[in-house]
């Protein structure tokens, strides 16, 4: 019980750790002293309380009182930062209220609250080392005119597949004020601005919009899952092809839900999403559900790539279903 208290407590301080950027300064620097941290002033109390746990968690080592470095399991959890981020500062509210909004009766409105820009910026490094190759190697060779990334984020993959796209241009559709403002800074920072917009939007009720006229790609990432229960997510990609007439094809990334029960080797990730969600309200569909819902839905799945950064993820490929 001591380390499942203490692993909570790592969590959090991991969290921190990537927001002040302690852990990318660590990774660059090799070293850093304890006391200090560039370009920020840190209360020190705090500062060496978030070192002292995740010298615990064996990510970072003290040395001589006063020196960081990289601990046994630092790379890994570099490698993993995103999760916690999107666990923690995303989703942590959700967790210390779960006994009040157990009770249905207080799961009515705005019952919750989510950082939506933490969510986005945890979601972006959860896809980096996998998801995004994949995008990149299923359109090497699909000449884009326009491109659609719904629950756009952070714009991160928008700016990457224009970049990758260079004769592309790109809109972006998020629900949330705040990745709304965050894509919109990323496509400004990387000057992409004229071929590029960014609209707020929701995705389970868009309209053919003029922006969405010329869109020949869609992609959605991480909030397919926003689309069910069965019924609302077959209403979903039907209405995805009036609001994106032109559209040739469309992919589909999101994580699954597990049917076994957890145990010893259950993945990072899985118990995290699988409770937020079921604390949101939000249904979870499995692999063959998705598969039903496709071909009602008005698509057909060409081809399905399995993902395990996230684990039980999978990359569907969709064309519109020719009319019978």
């Amino acid at each position: 019980m001591a380390n499942l208290f203490s692993s909570y407590v790592a969590a959090s301080a991991l969290s921190s750790a990537y927001q002040l950027g302690l852990l990318d300064e660590l990774s660059e620097k090799g070293e850093i002293p304890l006391r200090g941290h560039s370009g920020q002033r840190l209360d020190v109390n705090v500062l060496r309380s978030i070192y002292r746990t995740l010298h615990w968690a064996q990510v970072v080592e003290i040395k001589d009182s006063d020196l960081v470095i990289p601990g046994t399991r630092f790379e890994e959890a570099y490698a993993a930062r995103g999760y916690f981020y999107w666990l923690v500062k995303g989703c942590g509210e959700l967790f210390s209220i779960a006994p009040d909004v157990t009770h249905e009766d207080q799961r009515t409105g705005d019952f919750y609250h989510r950082d939506m820009r933490a969510v986005a910026m945890g979601s972006r490094h959860i896809g980096e080392e996998e998801v995004e190759k994949l995008f990149d190697k299923v359109l090497a060779d699909v000449r884009l005119r326009k491109v659609a990334d719904l629950g756009c984020g952070s714009g991160q993959r928008l700016i990457r597949i224009v970049g990758n796209h260079p004769q592309a241009d790109g809109v972006g559709v998020d629900i949330s004020n705040a990745a709304v403002q965050l894509a919109t800074e990323s496509v400004r920072e990387a000057g992409l601005s004229d071929q590029i917009s960014v609209l707020q939007g929701n995705v389970l009720a868009l309209t053919a919009l003029p922006d969405f006229a010329d869109v020949d790609t869609i992609t959605c990432v991480f909030m397919g899952h926003d689309f069910w229960p069965y019924e609302s997510c077959v209403n979903t990609l039907r209405g995805l092809r009036n609001a994106f007439p032109a559209a040739e094809r469309l992919f589909i990334c999101d994580v699954v839900r597990t049917t076994e029960l957890p145990g010893p080797d259950t993945t990072i990730f899985t118990l995290g999403f699988e409770a937020i969600h079921a604390l949101m309200g939000d249904y979870l569909p499995t692999h063959d559900q998705w598969l039903e819902a496709f071909a009602e839905g008005g698509w057909e799945c060409r081809a399905i790539h399995p993902t395990t950064t996230p684990p039980n993820g999978y990359l569907f490929e969709l064309v519109p279903a020719s009319a019978e």
